[in-house]
């Protein structure tokens, strides 16, 4: 019979097989995924990658490896790396009265602020025992109502910041985009995407003179809104080169709970 203490992901862990399940998400749409895409981004780790770990991130690369090297799947399932590296602490899926084998097996240096063993002597009253718990309830579980899942992990790499997945995605193509384009006005980038009100064929076209009032109000939103999005994007690439994800500009400077680079 398997333990009772297994590991878990804070989010949705990438699956290969299946779409979805109720605790993970197809790979493509987890957000330790985009985790490994950003990293690919790194300028510097990537030249440490290509020194066989030897630099800057040597560090971090003792963790994360190289990500150049095969796909996702690859990277995320070698010597268990995808568990090691973002999993929380084993421990029970659910509340149970655990056999005194169950006691045995708890996992070495297991984590007295995540996990809270009680022992209950069944010859006291029921009341009495429930005002006990209602009492250590209060005392250990100090989690409020719509307080963020990230602010509680315990990985060695925890998730920095709430996020949204499509926007995540959005900001990595915007940032491909202008890494291969960089002379691509930024409106432009912007019409690809949507960002701002699109702009029709005449506006485009523009006409003599300076151009339509109105057309250039619409560049400008969608400019702005690129640039935006571009400055999440380098903020993030920055961010994991210190094992930090998702760094947003907001957050600049803000650290992990593991010193990961030089």
């Amino acid at each position: 019979m398997p333990s009772i203490f297994q590991r878990h992901f804070a989010f949705r862990h990438p699956l290969f097989r299946q779409e979805q399940s109720t605790s993970g998400v197809r790979w493509n749409n987890s957000v330790y995924y985009l985790w490994w895409e950003f990293l690919r981004r790194h300028d510097g780790y990537k030249r440490t990658c290509e020194n066989g770990g030897k630099g800057e991130y040597e560090k971090l690369y003792a963790d994360f490896g190289n990500v150049h090297e095969g796909n996702f799947r690859e990277w995320w399932t070698k010597d268990d790396r995808g568990a090691r590296l973002f999993a929380e602490p084993p421990m029970p899926s659910s509340v149970r009265a655990l056999t005194p084998k169950e006691i045995k097996e708890l996992p070495e240096g297991w984590d007295s602020g995540a996990l809270l063993i009680v022992a209950i002597p069944l010859s006291l009253r029921k009341r009495f025992i429930q005002q006990k718990l209602g009492k250590l309830l209060a005392r250990h579980h100090k989690r409020k109502r719509g307080q963020r899942i990230h602010k509680e992990s315990r990985s060695l790499y925890p998730i920095a910041a709430q996020f949204n997945i499509h926007s995540l995605k959005r900001m990595l193509e915007i940032y491909d985009l202008h890494q291969a384009q960089p002379k691509m006005p930024q409106w432009k980038i912007g019409q690809i995407f949507r960002l701002g009100n699109t702009l029709n064929d005449d506006e485009l076209k523009g006409g003599r003179g300076r151009d339509n009032p109105v057309a250039v109000a619409k560049k400008n939103v969608s400019s702005v809104a690129v640039s935006k999005k571009l400055t999440e994007a380098k903020s993030i690439v920055e961010g994991v080169g210190h094992g930090v994800f998702p760094a947003f500009s907001r957050r600049k400077g803000a650290k992990s709970k593991k010193k990961t680079s030089n």
